[in-house]
């Protein structure tokens, strides 16, 4: 979630409380007023109808001493406040409680306008004994009406005083309310302000002591944690950046070291070619040959011999093809057979699917050049040397097997070790390219895909087995 909508969500969150606390603090305050007009309505109602019901008698009365019309409409307009007083206590003061009393009040009230309007009319057409009675008795109900109104009064203030310690106590619990929420609204406020900004310091803080480590050079440290705001995406492309700098920081290591190889090998390959021991062995064969055999047979030797310079002093960082090693294997067997003759056999048996197989150059030379040397040089029997080669699913398997004398295990062990910094080099009128130095040519071009197994057993000979993966481009400048 983005930076901007973690802060207005808790921006609009905060709103809502304290909204809502001035909501809560409005209505209770607005339910006090209410009940508290109400109640004063009621007082004012009273008042007003039982001066209404003394007026409207006062009214009558003028006009029944004087007898003008002025007394009559003024008796008229009070009597008429009188019946709307009345109706509104139906209205706003009638309920369960006052039942009783509030009918006997309004009863008492349509008395004294009956009574009256009785009294007005005997008034008119002469009945005195009639309009006398009738106020008297119209007196009479105004003072019925008075005591009436001050029980109703009494009665309400006694209500109210009951309210009164209500309302006290609810405003005690408001007040308390208001407090706890607003400390738990300012405690809500100052965590939801933590959490913020923790969200977005902490992974700054972890960002930066991440970059000061790759900055000295540690690269191998934790990821960093990712979320899905801003920060979480400096974070990820932070990761992505250190994994790869140490991609390319091994690919480098890995050229320098296939750089060194590459250096090593060439120098001890151009060396061994000009070792005179090798040279002087090779032409001295190719002497007797053509002594022997003529012409044809040395032209054969020699030729063998130049592809074989050829190719060991050619293009290092190129890669191969396994036909090509098996070219120059064929070349390297036609010239120590010439030289031991029967005393040695070679077989090269490789599938032609196989022969499309890239690889490094100089593989396969040097480890048959260690199975002779190594192997059957000491060998008193005849020796035999092979090669084999097949597809095994997406790998092609050669192994290179001799009948020789063998090694130890620990020798084995040594040679496949690849934490040990000694090289297992070959001795005498050799290439000189240690067995090491080969598979480590072989892990940095095929990226540790290749397996390597050496069986071998003191006496009983030796098989080095490679499985190779099928279409692999590698480089040897990588």
């Amino acid at each position: 979630m983005p930076i901007r909508t973690k802060l207005l969500i808790n921006f609009v969150v905060l709103f809502i409380v304290l909204s809502s606390l001035s909501l809560f603090i409005f209505y209770n305050y607005h339910q006090t007023v209410k009940q508290y007009e109400l109640i004063q309505e009621r007082f004012f109602l009273l008042n007003d109808i039982s001066q209404k019901s003394t007026q409207t008698y006062e009214a009558m009365d003028a006009f029944l001493n004087k007898k003008m019309k002025s007394d009559q409409e003024l008796y008229e307009h009070h009597r008429q406040e009188l019946l709307d007083a009345k109706q509104l206590l139906k209205l706003n003061f009638l309920n369960e409680n006052n039942y009783i009393d509030t009918r006997n009040y309004q009863n008492m009230i349509e008395s004294l306008v009956e009574e009256s309007d009785i009294a007005v009319q005997a008034f008119l057409e002469d009945d005195i004994e009639v309009y006398s009675a009738k106020q008297k008795e119209a007196f009479m109900v105004v003072g019925f009406i008075q005591d009436q109104t001050l029980a109703l009064l009494n009665n309400d203030l006694s209500m109210f005083n009951t309210y009164y310690d209500a309302i006290n106590k609810r405003n005690d619990f408001l007040t308390l309310t208001v407090l706890f929420m607003s400390i738990a609204t300012f405690s809500f406020g100052i965590f939801i302000a933590y959490l913020f900004s923790n969200s977005i310091t902490s992974p700054i803080h972890q960002l930066t002591r991440t970059a000061r480590e790759v900055a000295n050079g540690k690269l191998d440290g934790p990821k960093l944690p990712e979320s899905n705001d801003e920060i979480g995406f400096l974070s990820k492309t932070f990761n992505q950046m250190r994994t790869d700098l140490m991609y390319f920081v091994k690919q480098i290591k890995n050229k320098s070291e296939q750089d060194k190889l590459l250096k090593e090998m060439e120098l001890k390959s151009l060396q061994s070619q000009i070792n005179p021991h090798f040279l002087f062995n090779t032409l001295n064969t190719i002497s007797k040959s053509a002594l022997i055999e003529g012409s044809e047979h040395v032209f054969r030797l020699i030729n063998s011999l130049a592809k074989l310079l050829r190719y060991n002093l050619g293009v290092m960082e190129k890669p191969v093809t396994l036909l090509d090693e098996l070219s120059v294997v064929q070349e390297y067997f036609y010239i120590q057979k010439t030289r031991f003759d029967d005393r040695f056999d070679f077989s090269v048996n490789v599938s032609e699917e196989c022969h499309t197989l890239k690889m490094p150059i100089l593989t396969l030379q040097p480890l048959v050049e260690n199975a002779f040397i190594h192997g059957l040089e000491p060998y008193e029997q005849k020796g035999l040397i092979e090669i084999e080669g097949y597809s095994e699913g997406d790998h092609i398997v050669l192994k290179i097997r001799d009948n020789g004398v063998g090694m130890e295990q620990e020798t084995s062990k040594r040679l496949l070790d690849k934490l040990s910094e000694r090289s297992y080099k070959s001795s005498g009128h050799s290439t000189g390219l240690g067995v090491k130095n080969v598979l480590r040519r072989l892990e940095l071009f095929y990226q540790g895909n290749e397996t390597v197994v050496i069986d071998s057993e003191v006496g009983r000979g030796t098989t080095i087995e490679l499985t190779l993966p099928k279409n692999w481009e590698g480089r040897m400048d990588v």
